[in-house]
């Protein structure tokens, strides 16, 4: 296994294996009680929420990084490492403190951040089965650390496939793969599929998304022909809309910031897809002194 997260604490570890990422974290405290815990996540859903949640917590980092830069340096005390063992109620439970926001939930445990004073500190932590919680202060290497290891995970995945959106009058389906990314669209009065499967239109893609997501300053980007086409666009107020128009039908949809968040990885995924060597059958070659052999015989 890759260690992740180290410090005197403890650590946390993950190993990439067959279809799935395995995490396994072991924990000291100061009192001497120990957390150990070992999870595998093995869905593709579950995958790019982790994904989605590394790739938000670094962004978050990086504004406060740049508003510490532009504010005065002051000198700050270096406290004690607050007790990693706490009751679940603090953070399983619900938010309790309106300090922490969390960013997602799994199986046995979460990653959440804290702001204290104008102080910004995220937390990767862990329940054990007696119901204690470890937990680790999350740097910007080992948010990349853990981010590498979901994408290669995810990668593994032949296809990928996820739900934008489900009810009654409209259903999105997405679908990624070595045919690039396509968009499903169903209505009780028509259905049809959005295709971009270049790979500068997944490179057009994969650029929107991260400079939407960065909130950054984008046009429009349309793929498809005119009687069967989509259009991304971000709106004043930094939404994305997603318009898709099948003949004289349209229907528009808006994306959630954790939809944006995937959506980015599965371009990226479709991009890297586009560019894997295609395997051909190799040819066996025989000089010509064995080919005339060959004819006599």
């Amino acid at each position: 296994m890759n260690i992740l997260i180290a410090n005197q604490y403890g650590r946390v570890q993950g190993e990439v294996g067959g279809i799935g990422l395995t995490l396994s974290v072991i924990a000291q405290t100061p009192r001497r009680e120990s957390v150990q815990v070992q999870t595998r996540i093995d869905s593709v859903e579950q995958l790019l929420h982790l994904l989605a949640i590394m790739r938000a917590v670094e962004r978050r980092i990086e504004q406060f990084q740049l508003r510490d830069a532009k504010a005065p340096q002051s000198a700050e005390p270096e406290g004690a490492f607050d007790e990693s063992i706490c009751a679940e109620g603090d953070l399983f439970a619900s938010n309790g403190n309106s300090k922490n926001k969390i960013y997602g939930r799994f199986a046995q445990f979460l990653v959440y951040e804290q702001v204290d004073q104008g102080r910004l500190r995220v937390f990767f932590a862990v329940r054990d089965d007696a119901k204690r919680i470890a937990r680790f202060d999350l740097h910007p290497g080992e948010v990349q650390a853990f981010h590498a290891m979901a994408k290669r995970a995810l990668f593994a995945f032949g296809q990928i496939d996820v739900l934008l959106r489900d009810d009654l009058s409209l259903s999105i389906g997405l679908n990624v793969s070595g045919h690039g990314v396509r968009f499903e669209a169903h209505t009780p009065l028509w259905h049809s599929q959005f295709t971009v499967a270049k790979a500068n239109d997944l490179a057009t893609l994969a650029v929107f998304t991260r400079r939407a997501v960065n909130q950054e300053k984008t046009v429009p980007v349309r793929f498809g022909d005119d009687a069967n086409h989509f259009i991304l666009r971000k709106r004043n107020d930094g939404q994305v809309i997603a318009e898709f128009k099948h003949e004289a039908w349209m229907e528009k949809i808006t994306f959630s910031t954790l939809q944006l968040l995937e959506l980015e990885i599965l371009a990226q995924y479709a991009l890297h897809r586009a560019f894997e060597p295609v395997t051909l059958p190799v040819r066996s070659f025989q000089p010509p002194q064995a080919a005339t052999a060959a004819q006599i015989a």
